[in-house]
């Protein structure tokens, strides 16, 4: 698929774009108010983002022979990631609780998920803040997932992280030999999938946990040590005195 056809699906569809971008910025809000409980949105929010994109795909491959085949299979991927996110707010095996992500971390995808809001190059003349085309091409939409993903991995489906850092791959390389580097950030968020899947990602530990923790292990090298110190009680069980028992 060209760079000019991109272009033509973009601008067909930027009112679908434009209702995307409402719809993010209505999630923002949301999770501003609420700060937990929201994952059943996102990941109803990401289904119709990809079944969207595949409808763009696949209503210009219908009307446009010679694009049928890039753009057929396109839609397709789209509709199968589409499919996976359908099953994902079915089973809510993602948590979106960012407290325990590093701050470098949080940082980069941030970086990211703005970049997938304002794609560049596919709004015409109009503000790419408001139309770039989410939930119409690939690229953005697939960014934008990588991005939430990687804040919230290690509580995220593997099945569908690494299906969606494996498209991230694969539209990002495409992209790069096709348009140049506007799509680099998509292969960096892929990439950056990769370890994090793989269990390297680190974690900050609680407050709370950090100082429950330490009590613990305070607790354990004290009554480890030789001492005179009576050993801890255990509330379950019951003593009796027997000698000083009445008959």
């Amino acid at each position: 698929m060209n760079a000019e056809l991109l272009k033509t699906i973009a601008l067909e569809h930027l009112g679908l774009a434009a209702g995307h971008h409402l719809a993010i910025a209505v999630m923002g809000a949301l999770f501003w108010i609420r700060r937990s409980s929201m994952e059943r949105i996102v990941d109803v929010y990401f289904a119709a983002a990809f079944s969207t994109t595949a409808f763009a795909l696949s209503s210009t491959a219908a009307s446009r022979s010679t694009a049928f085949l890039a753009a057929g299979l396109t839609a397709v991927l789209a509709a199968g990631l589409a499919a996976l996110w359908i099953r994902e707010a079915v089973l809510l095996r993602n948590v979106y609780d960012f407290r325990r992500t590093p701050r470098a971390r949080l940082a980069v995808m941030a970086v990211a998920a703005l970049f997938a809001i304002v794609y560049p190059g596919y709004s015409g003349e109009l503000p790419s803040f408001i139309f770039s085309p989410l939930g119409v091409l690939l690229p953005p939409t697939l960014l934008l997932a990588l991005a939430l993903l990687n804040c919230a991995s290690p509580a995220t489906d593997r099945v569908l992280h690494w299906t969606l850092a494996g498209a991230g791959f694969l539209t990002g390389g495409i992209g790069l030999a096709i348009e140049g580097p506007v799509h680099v950030p998509l292969l960096v968020a892929a990439a950056y999938a990769v370890p994090l899947l793989l269990g390297k990602g680190r974690q900050v530990a609680r407050e709370s946990d950090a100082g429950s923790d330490s009590v613990q292990k305070m607790r354990d090298r004290m009554y480890a040590r030789k001492t005179f110190l009576p050993g801890p009680r255990e509330p379950r069980r019951r003593r009796f005195n027997i000698r000083g028992r009445k008959r």
